[in-house]
């Protein structure tokens, strides 16, 4: 399997696809600091809530955009013939179905870990050359910035598990993206909205103490972050989406 990772790792890292993702994330990254500038050269002035730190203390609090586009990268790493368990080549040699659903899988973990890194300096590089002369980043913001994006991990990891599930068990490919925008987006946040202060649904309110999307708002701020919360509900996560999306591939007639 080793050598069928390896294979899969350096087409996805090569693939036209991952260098669009680059291009995004150095997109996202500008269009943050030119928005903080504009709206502090333009509207706001030099005033609290307008310096650098700030950009990277909001940034915590955004980490669930990129969980939702984690459907693109297992997507990109399923490549246009999968899931299809009949193409052969000299790196399936061998390898059973549940050895191509775990291999894909640690392939997109090893994707994400190198996107999530790019992104990571990407934005800390930027961010100070764009905002270098009021002064406010020092060691102490981006260790905590980093420090969020290490706990938020493993909830990437078990978002990037439900979307590979997604790509194994649903075909065609819209289905499988429509399923995982049903899922992992659109249900989620109508149960956080019934869960808010205004309308606080009781069933709701029990269910969002399960969900995954409003962990990361609370990692942006040290008195709402619950480490052991984000490890245990993340490998829940990953070990039954991985067993189920294992299961069904087995199992599926193409």
């Amino acid at each position: 399997m080793a050598y069928y990772i390896k294979t899969q790792l350096g087409r996805s890292l090569t693939d036209k696809y991952f260098r669009m993702f680059i291009i995004g994330i150095l997109a996202a990254v500008l269009v943050a600091n030119l928005s903080m500038t504009a709206f502090r050269d333009i509207i706001y002035g030099m005033n609290d809530g307008t310096f650098a730190y700030n950009l990277i203390m909001f940034a915590k609090g955004f980490f669930w955009l990129p969980y939702y586009a984690l459907i693109f990268v297992a997507d990109e790493v399923l490549g246009p013939s999968y899931p299809d368990p009949r193409l052969r080549d000299k790196s399936t040699i061998g390898l059973t179905r549940r050895h191509i659903f775990l291999g894909k899988l640690i392939t997109e973990i090893l994707v994400l870990l190198c996107l999530a890194l790019f992104a990571t300096v990407a934005f800390l590089v930027i961010t100070p050359v764009f905002q270098v002369h009021d002064g406010t980043i020092d060691i102490s913001v981006i260790l905590d910035f980093l420090e969020a994006v290490v706990l938020a991990m493993p909830l990437f990891l078990a978002g990037l598990s439900l979307a590979n599930m997604f790509c194994f068990v649903f075909t065609p490919r819209k289905k499988a993206f429509f399923m995982f925008f049903l899922f992992v987006v659109l249900i989620p946040r109508i149960i956080m909205l019934l869960a808010t202060d205004n309308i606080a649904f009781p069933p709701a309110i029990f269910i969002r103490n399960f969900l995954l999307t409003p962990q990361f708002q609370e990692l942006q701020f040290y008195a709402t972050r619950n480490v052991p919360k984000v490890i245990i509900s993340s490998v829940i996560y990953i070990i039954l989406s991985s067993v189920y999306g294992g299961y069904c591939f087995e199992k599926k007639e193409f």
